[in-house]
C-alpha cells in the first residue's frame, strides 16, 4: 500500500512544469523539477514522499518519475496525467481521476445490460429489488467461495445477483489443448436445469474439498477426514467428468471479461458499471451500493 501510495503522490507532483524566473539581469533560471515535484507530492500524500529523479523521454513526450522505493510512474509533459499499473490518471483540483474507470463505466454498463438473466447463475432479491450485480465468478477461487456463502444475506438486503462465467484457469490449457478444469466446473453449472442448486452445491463442493485437502496434505488427518476427501474427490471427478457441450455462454463472458478489465474473481459489476474488484462483506457491499 506505501508502494501504491509514493506512485500516485508522485504522480500528483508532475502536474508543474518548471517555471522560468527573470532575473535583473534577463538570465534565466531553471528551478529543479524534483524540487517542484517533490514538494507538489508531498502537498498532497505527506512528507514521507521521495523523488529521485525527473527524466524527459520520447524526445519530450513522456516524463519518467522515479521514486525512492525504486518504482517509475510515466506523466505527460504537462504533468496533468500520469499512467499507472496501465491506467491513465488525471490529476484534478478535486484530486486523482481515474481515466480509464470513467471511460470504462459507461461501457460496461451497456454490456451488463444488454445480458439476459437467462444466460446467468441468477439469484433474484428477497421483496423489493434494490440493486442488482453483476458477477463474474470462478468455482476454484476461495473468495468467490466465501462471497456466495454471503448470496442469502444479499438477497435479503434486497440485492439481485447475477453470476457470469469467468474460469481463471483460461478456456483450453495452452500445454494440452484441453478445455481447463475451471472451465468445465462452470460449464456443468449452467448446463443445469437448476443452476442456483448447482452453483451452490459445486462451489461448496469445492469449498470443503480445498479445507480437507489441506489437511490430508499436511499429513495428520484422521481417518474421517480422509473419508471425506475421498468421497469429494470423487464427487468433483464426476462433475468433471459428467460436464457436457450444451452452448453455455462460458467462453462467451470470459472474453467479455477480460475486455471489460476483470483481472480475477470475483469481480463485482453494478448498474453504474463501477467495477468493485475481490471479495466485499455482504453489509459493506449494500452500504456502497447505497441500500444501508
Amino acid at each position: 500500500m506505501k508502494r501504491h501510495l509514493s506512485v500516485i503522490t508522485m504522480l500528483f507532483a508532475l502536474t508543474w512544469q518548471a517555471p522560468v524566473i527573470a532575473e535583473p539581469t534577463n538570465s534565466l533560471l531553471v528551478v529543479d523539477p524534483i524540487v517542484q515535484v517533490e514538494a507538489r507530492l508531498r502537498s498532497a500524500f505527506g512528507p514521507d514522499v521521495k523523488v529521485n529523479g525527473v527524466t524527459p523521454l520520447a524526445s519530450g513526450q513522456l516524463v519518467e518519475v522515479q521514486l525512492q522505493d525504486g518504482s517509475s510512474i510515466h506523466m505527460t509533459p504537462d504533468y496533468s496525467h500520469f499512467i499507472y499499473r496501465d491506467e491513465l490518471y488525471q490529476i484534478a483540483a478535486t484530486g486523482v481521476v481515474n481515466v480509464t474507470e470513467q471511460r470504462q463505466m459507461p461501457v460496461r454498463a451497456n454490456a451488463m445490460a444488454a445480458i439476459k438473466d437467462s444466460d446467468t447463475v441468477f439469484f433474484p432479491a428477497i421483496g423489493d429489488e434494490k440493486a442488482v450485480i453483476s458477477v463474474f465468478t470462478d468455482i476454484d477461487c476461495g473468495y468467490c467461495q466465501k462471497l456466495h456463502q454471503e448470496i442469502p444475506q444479499l438477497n435479503k438486503l434486497g440485492i439481485s445477483v447475477r453470476y457470469l462465467a469467468y474460469p481463471r484457469a483460461g478456456i483450453k490449457d495452452r500445454r494440452t489443448g484441453e478445455l481447463t478444469d475451471s472451465y468445465r466446473k462452470i460449464n456443468y453449472v449452467w448446463c443445469q436445469a437448476d443452476r442456483q442448486d448447482a452453483m451452490t452445491t459445486v462451489k461448496s463442493s469445492q469449498r470443503s474439498l480445498n479445507r480437507v485437502g489441506r489437511q490430508v496434505q499436511g499429513g495428520n488427518a484422521s481417518s474421517e477426514v480422509e473419508n471425506e476427501f475421498r468421497a469429494l474427490s470423487i464427487q468433483m471427478s464426476n462433475i468433471l467428468a459428467s460436464s457436457r457441450d450444451c452452448d453455455a455462454p462460458i467462453t462467451e463472458q470470459y472474453v467479455l471479461g477480460q475486455q471489460l478489465g476483470v483481472a480475477g474473481t470475483p469481480a463485482i459489476i453494478v448498474d453504474d458499471g463501477t467495477l468493485i474488484p475481490g471479495y466485499v462483506q455482504a453489509d459493506e457491499l449494500a452500504k456502497r451500493l447505497g441500500v444501508l
